[in-house]
């Protein structure tokens, strides 16, 4: 069986060579672009805690339920 190299394989090679040598970009970061990185970040835990609410009841009956059955089984090993 002969193997071949496809095209793809090929351009994926050096799409990721291209990849690992960047060249230098010519930009800035203006004032603005500190106060959208603000924004992504209290939006982002804003709505972890957002969440976190909306789900609080499952999660503490799940950890009820999990450490609950590992006192009983604990228990029932010493007796």
């Amino acid at each position: 069986m002969r193997y071949t190299v496809r095209p793809l394989t090929i351009l994926f090679a050096f799409q990721m060579i291209d990849l690992l040598f960047p060249r230098n970009a010519c930009a800035y970061l203006d004032p603005g672009t500190g106060s959208y990185f603000l924004q992504v970040i209290l939006a982002a835990a804003l709505g972890a805690l957002f969440t976190l609410r909306i789900f609080w009841k499952r999660i503490i009956s799940y950890l009820k339920r999990i450490f609950s059955g590992a006192e009983k089984d604990d228990k029932t090993k010493n007796q």
